[in-house]
This record gives structure tokens, C-alpha cells and sequence, in this order.
């Protein structure tokens, strides 16, 4: 690194409270990131973090840097997306998150055609089935199941109406019979996604004016929604899933979907990105062609 590098390594240093993290994210060693920061506290005279064993909190003056930084770093992101629009192009990285499944059966396909149209575009995908921390993962764009709370974060509907439904393989139907009522999934081998190990165990569906909810107990569980799928496809029992997780599967058939007279639980998808800062071209125009795709989707 040169005495005065770019930012990008103190903003991740910022937005992962840790030097080891900011190092694995940006291919550094933490002895390189931790001299770097050194140096730069020395140049400017100022403390900028509260060094602790758990985490790395700024100083009032660090707030200051960050705040400064962070608007330079989105002043230049700006200006070479308006080089870019002058030229008639869009141009640089585009880093989206979404849920596993979500994410290869969609985002993926969505995420090559959008490349193709705009070659210029570096794409960085994250998929996860965990919930996102847009600042810390620097992350240009999320799918999200639900309204999100932050106020700082700006979401658009992407599949308002997106329900979960009860799927599993022909041949599992086929030896254990479909329920006709939610009550009868207690005789069911029940496939449930999982988050911090604790496995989803509440199963909500609706009837008109009636709503029921079935505390399953899973023969099998998994944090990786994909996982779940990928058991219920091979029989391995009943799994509760977002429609738009199995579409493709229900299609073909490798997936049938029981209690066609109940509604799933909503599970709505939202695109989402941080309102606190400057919406670049590039992420407004991918923003646009997902709800054309999906659009397309449902047409």
C-alpha cells in the first residue's frame, strides 16, 4: 500500500468494525490493513478508532474522517458513473445479495442478461439466507422477504403477493399421501430451513376468516434454503417454501404443491438499497430490469 491509499480500505475497516474482516474482504493481510491505519493516524494527528478486543469503534474525530470519506468515495462512484452516461454506457462493480434459491433460479440469469446489455458492469453476487447488512457488506442492492424496518433503507416491491407454499416430490405424495388439513403434517416428515440453527418451526396457512398455525417437528433442517429444496426434490419429506423458490420445480414436476384450498403465509420480496446514499445509475437501471423481469415472470 502507498502512504496515502485510496479509501476503500478504511470505509470496510468502518463498515466491518474489525481490521481482520476488512482484510479478507479486500484479499489484505491484517498486519498490511493495521500499518496502513498507522499511518494515516499519524498523517492526520488523530486517534480515529477505540481499539477493543471485540471490535473497532470510531473516535469522534474518525466519525469526522468517515464522514468525509465516504462522501468522497460516493462523489467519485458518481462521477464515473456520469463519464460512463456521457459515453452512453453504464460501467463499474455492482455487488447484489439475494436469497440462495431466489438467487439461482432468478437473480443469476437476470444478473447475465443485464451484463450483456451493459458489458462494462463488474457483477458481484452474494447469495445467503441470512438478512444482509447493506453498510457492512457493501452491498449495491439486496432481495429481502418483507418490508425492511431500517428507515435508511429505500425498498421496492419486486413480488408483493409472493406466498409460501407446501411442496414435495411425486414419489413422496405418492407413499405417504397428501394432507387435507394443515393438522395432518404432524404425520409428516418435514424438511425446515434454519437461522443461528434454530429451525423454522411455524407453519402458518389460511382458510378464509381462518388461520391456523402448526408447530412442525423437522426430520431435517438447514440454514441454506437450496438445501431444502434439494431434500424435497429427492423425497426426503415436506417442505414449507416461498412460490417463487419452487416455481421452475412445481413447472417441471419434480415438485407438486399440497392444500390448494390454503394460503401459505406472505412472504412478499422487496428489492432494497441504502437510501443514505447516492443511488448510482447503474444500481437504478439493474433495480429496473429485475421488475421487468419479474413483470415478465408473471405475465
Amino acid at each position: 500500500m502507498s502512504e496515502l491509499p485510496g479509501w476503500d480500505w478504511f470505509l470496510r475497516i468502518v463498515e466491518r468494525g474489525s481490521i481482520s474482516g476488512a482484510a479478507r474482504d479486500l484479499d489484505q493481510t491484517p498486519a498490511a490493513l493495521s500499518m496502513a491505519l498507522k499511518r494515516l493516524e499519524g498523517q492526520l494527528g488523530v486517534q480515529l478508532f477505540q481499539r477493543s478486543t471485540r471490535k473497532l469503534t470510531l473516535t469522534h474525530e474518525g466519525e469526522i474522517w468517515y464522514r468525509s470519506t465516504r462522501a468522497a468515495q460516493d462523489a467519485l462512484a458518481q462521477g464515473l458513473d456520469e463519464l460512463a452516461g456521457a459515453r452512453g454506457e453504464l460501467a463499474g462493480p455492482l455487488r447484489i445479495a439475494a436469497p440462495s434459491d431466489f438467487g439461482r433460479q432468478f437473480v443469476l440469469d437476470w444478473l447475465d442478461g443485464f451484463c450483456r446489455l451493459h458489458p462494462a458492469i463488474v457483477p458481484s453476487l452474494v447469495l445467503a439466507d441470512r438478512v444482509d447488512d447493506l453498510v457492512a457488506d457493501s452491498l449495491d442492492l439486496a432481495v429481502r422477504a418483507g418490508i425492511p424496518q431500517d428507515a435508511n433503507l429505500i425498498a421496492t416491491a419486486l413480488a408483493p403477493d409472493n406466498r409460501r407454499v407446501l411442496v414435495a416430490s411425486p414419489a413422496y405424495w405418492a407413499q405417504h399421501g397428501m394432507p387435507r388439513h394443515p393438522d395432518e403434517l404432524a404425520a409428516h416428515h418435514c424438511l425446515a430451513f434454519s437461522i443461528r440453527d434454530t429451525p423454522h418451526v411455524s407453519w402458518r396457512f389460511a382458510q378464509g376468516d381462518v388461520t391456523t398455525t402448526v408447530q412442525v417437528r423437522p426430520r431435517r433442517y438447514c440454514n441454506d434454503g437450496a438445501v431444502v429444496s434439494d431434500w424435497a426434490r429427492r423425497g426426503w419429506g415436506v417442505a414449507y417454501k416461498s412460490r417463487l423458490d419452487v416455481a421452475n420445480d412445481l413447472a417441471a414436476g419434480r415438485l407438486v404443491a399440497a392444500l390448494p384450498d390454503w394460503l401459505g403465509e406472505p412472504t412478499p420480496l422487496y428489492l432494497v438499497r441504502n437510501g443514505s446514499r447516492h443511488a448510482l445509475p447503474r444500481v437504478l437501471a439493474f433495480r429496473d430490469y429485475c421488475l421487468m423481469r419479474m413483470q415478465a415472470l408473471q405475465d
